[in-house]
C-alpha cells in the first residue's frame, strides 16, 4: 500500500511539473513577442529618423547653393565683430 501511494505521488508530481513548465513557456513566449514588437517599433523609428536626416541634409545643400545663411548665429556674430 505504501509503495502504491508512493508511485501515485510520483505520478502526480510529474503531472504537476509538466504543467508548470508549460506555464513558464507561455510566459517566455509572451515576453519574447513583446521584445520583438518593441525592437520592430524602434527599428521603424530609426528608419524614419534616417529619412528625415537625409531630407534635412538635402535641404541644407540647397540653401548652400543658393547662398542662404543657415547658421544665423555664426553669421550674426561675424557681422557684429566686423562692425566693432
Amino acid at each position: 500500500m505504501i509503495r502504491k501511494e508512493g508511485e501515485h505521488q510520483l505520478e502526480l508530481n510529474r503531472k504537476l511539473d509538466s504543467t508548470n513548465k508549460a506555464i513558464f513557456v507561455d510566459d517566455d513566449n509572451a515576453e519574447k513577442q513583446k521584445r520583438r514588437d518593441m525592437k520592430e517599433h524602434f527599428k521603424q523609428k530609426l528608419e524614419m529618423q534616417a529619412k528625415e536626416i537625409d531630407i534635412l541634409k538635402t535641404e541644407i545643400n540647397l540653401y548652400k547653393r543658393k547662398g542662404g545663411h543657415i547658421y544665423t548665429k555664426v553669421t550674426t556674430n561675424r557681422r557684429v565683430a566686423h562692425l566693432n
